[in-house]
């Protein structure tokens, strides 16, 4: 299992724009390694033995001292604020967490801020200088993952592929502990002194890197208060190569309502500052200098529809025709447009002759070819409306009339400046509604960006979803051969 990323634990910045001291920087990076700890682990221990070991004696006591097993696991999330002491500057925080194994650490150390998070399967942060987030790879990742899975109040001993070993009593600060040596699954170990009289954790041994490859790192926790029935640490003292550097926790709440993409990457960053002309000329560019070359382009896939993901061949050919060939588990359906007409065969709806679609579906059964020739194509007026996201991508909307007159709004990625999504008012597969359809998974194809994903939905519901796996351009297609698949019959 994976846990939440230690914080600090990445590769210091390069860029140092604005940053007048490198060494301050890497003591303020450091220094947050520490901030992954602020809400210290909360452990179980259930075994169904007679005569339990001291082990599980030990853990009964730490579980009973935090708050107790029913309370620790009702913890769905948790935000904690301090400061931190760092050469004499407080430096203000917040630390973010969520079931089961997600985290966030914001920190403002004099006007350099941070952030390092975990999203439960990639860590990531953003550095002073850094003009956008970039992820953690390698033994800084894995060394993020195994540790600060500890640090969750909701964290069990007995969590699956976790050893954990009773290594005798130690005087520690602050009086006798017992020593637990706790192995990660990726093999990354901890010490955890654990107080003999009060049963709460009392300092913590572990690997950690601050920049500077691998090195032990202790934490001290003190000041123990109750917290909604949980006893949490409000000192904790971190030292290492870099010194020693005190924390002070202000406030915890436990379970807040916390936004779940706040722990993931941010994506494509837009720039406000670019005009309407700019933005073209670049979404020109990013389709590939012989996209306009491209006359055909013939693809096989999956589609899911109806709950089956089932195989399908496309066909596509300039300036607006398309053909989609589906086996739904042996019953052959086709979705077919030559420019003016759509088309389907559908034996599950009983159509099972080329029938021609009704008029108001044209529309949104056209929107696939635009998709891949571009869906500023052929349009009659465009405007920019500002920056928005998709999904977690900032990008471009442009609102945009036909010249058929149908109004739609087209966002384009903030740095590929790719299409990302489209949204007009249509009929789609018999519902009638707000179309919204995202693209995405982007291939190069003869100099042609085609799409690997393209999702349609209507009113909020998945209608369908098309994913190319393999795509060839300028294919020998013939629209007029009912054998084979083709832009129509």
């Amino acid at each position: 299992m994976k846990g939440p990323a230690r914080i600090g634990s990445a590769t210091p910045a390069r860029t140092g724009r604005g940053v007048q001291n490198r060494r301050q920087v890497d003591r303020v990076r450091a220094c947050v390694a520490v901030l992954a700890l602020v809400l210290v682990a909360g452990t179980g221990w259930a075994q169904d033995t007679e005569e339990p070991s001291e082990l599980d004696r030990v853990l009964t006591m730490h579980v009973e001292a935090r708050g107790g097993l029913e309370k620790l696991r009702s913890i769905q999330a948790a935000r904690a604020t301090g400061t931190m002491s760092v050469q004499g500057m407080e430096a203000p925080f917040t630390i973010q967490l969520r079931r089961p194994n997600q985290v966030r650490v914001e920190g403002d150390f004099g006007g350099m801020a941070l952030i390092q998070a975990f999203d439960g399967e990639q860590a990531w942060g953003q550095q002073p200088g850094q003009p956008k987030p970039a992820a953690f790879e390698g033994d800084v990742a894995a060394v993020q993952a195994a540790d600060a899975v500890l640090s969750s109040p909701w964290f069990e001993y007995t969590e699956p592929g976790y050893d954990v070993e009773l290594a005798g009593r130690e005087e520690i600060e602050g009086g006798e502990a017992w020593k637990l040596v706790v192995t990660a699954p990726n093999g990354v170990t901890h010490q955890v002194f654990i107080g003999t009289e009060d049963g709460l954790e009392k300092k913590r041994i572990y690997k950690t890197d601050f920049g500077f490859g691998l090195e032990d790192a202790t934490t001290r926790f003190e000041d123990y208060r109750e917290v909604d029935g949980l006893m949490l640490a409000h000192r904790q003292i971190l030292r290492s190569s870099m010194g020693e550097m005190p924390l002070t926790l202000d406030s915890y709440e436990i379970n807040p309502e916390i936004d779940p993409d706040i722990f993931f990457m941010p994506g494509q960053m837009a720039n406000a500052a670019l005009d309407l002309d700019a933005i073209l000329e670049r979404h020109e560019a990013a389709r590939g200098a012989a996209a306009a070359e491209v006359q055909t382009v013939s693809a096989t896939g999956t589609v899911v529809m109806l709950g089956f993901e089932v195989p399908m061949t496309v066909a596509f050919a300039r300036p607006s025709s398309f053909r989609i060939d589906i086996d739904l588990q042996g019953l052959p359906m086709v979705l077919a447009y030559d420019g003016e007409t759509a088309w389907n065969v559908s034996p599950m709806q009983g159509v099972i002759e080329p029938t021609p679609l009704p008029d108001e579906m044209v529309g949104a059964v056209g929107i696939l070819s635009d998709f891949l020739w571009g869906g500023l194509a052929g349009t009659g007026e465009a405007s920019l409306a500002g920056v928005e996201k998709v999904e977690r991508d900032e990008t471009y909307r442009l609102d945009i009339a036909t010249a058929e007159g149908e109004a739609r709004a087209l966002y384009l990625g903030g740095e590929d400046f790719l299409e990302r999504r489209i949204v007009f008012d249509g009929a789609f597969l018999g519902s009638t509604g707000e179309i919204d359809v995202t693209i995405g998974d982007y291939m190069d194809v003869g100099g042609l960006k085609v799409p690997g994903t393209i999702r349609i939905a209507v009113e909020g519901v998945v209608a369908v979803e098309l994913r190319i796996q393999e795509a060839e351009a300028d294919a020998d297609i013939d629209p007029a051969d009912p054998e084979t698949p083709g832009p129509a019959l």
